[in-house]
């Protein structure tokens, strides 16, 4: 490991603490998810699990931007400068299971049949409440430290997705990056494939 820095970003704080979950703590914070007494709650926290996109991102998010036949939701980019401010947009599959518990508890069809162009959110509530919430469930999964946020929630989708072999052009694309430099953090984690490697060479240590 490398220590998971390029241009200046890290996964790591000055004193080698984690700013993302490892798979375990991520695992820990989707069954935590169960805590929340309200589902509308829970189906936000799950879109961030599910798309490592931003809390302000996530809030903007309307019926329309739900895809259920290609099974993708469609992200406006917020951090775009320039002529892309505010006209770039990215889309990011979505998990069945989740897709049909969107358009249960939204009204997806209902609402994009109407073909509202006023359209409400699909979450009324701000980023303070969000935030909030994002941290009941860290803290009721045993999550504490910089990565205990929604930050940690996207930094771990974007570690998870590097493990998982996702090339780096789409986990660019699904994290909304400018540039490559960015998404490359990830490509340094130390996960599974580095123990299964350190292991053999422990034997031939013995």
């Amino acid at each position: 490991m490398t220590g998971g820095s390029h241009n200046g970003l890290t996964l790591f704080t000055d004193d080698g603490s984690r700013k993302y979950l490892s798979p375990k703590e991520r695992s820990r914070f989707y069954a935590a998810m169960s805590i929340l007494p309200d589902p509308f709650t829970r189906s936000f926290c799950e879109m961030i699990f599910w798309t490592g996109c931003r809390p302000s991102e996530a809030l903007a998010l309307t019926a329309l931007n739900i895809d259920l036949d290609e099974g993708v939701v469609v992200i406006r980019s917020l951090k775009k400068r320039g002529d892309l401010k505010g006209r770039h947009f990215r889309t990011i599959p979505l998990p069945d299971g989740f897709l049909k518990t969107l358009d249960t508890l939204h009204g997806l069809r209902v609402a994009q049949a109407a073909f509202d162009r006023q359209v409400k959110p699909l979450w009324s509530f701000g980023r303070t409440t969000a935030w909030r919430r994002m941290r009941d469930v860290m803290d009721a999964a045993g999550i504490s430290g910089p990565k205990a946020c929604a930050k940690g929630l996207r930094h771990s989708y974007g570690v998870t997705a590097a493990l998982s072999c996702v090339p780096e052009t789409r986990i660019k694309k699904w994290l909304g990056h400018a540039s490559l430099a960015t998404t490359e953090i990830y490509l340094d984690m130390a996960g599974p494939e580095d123990r299964a490697m350190a292991a053999r060479m422990w034997e031939l240590s013995d």
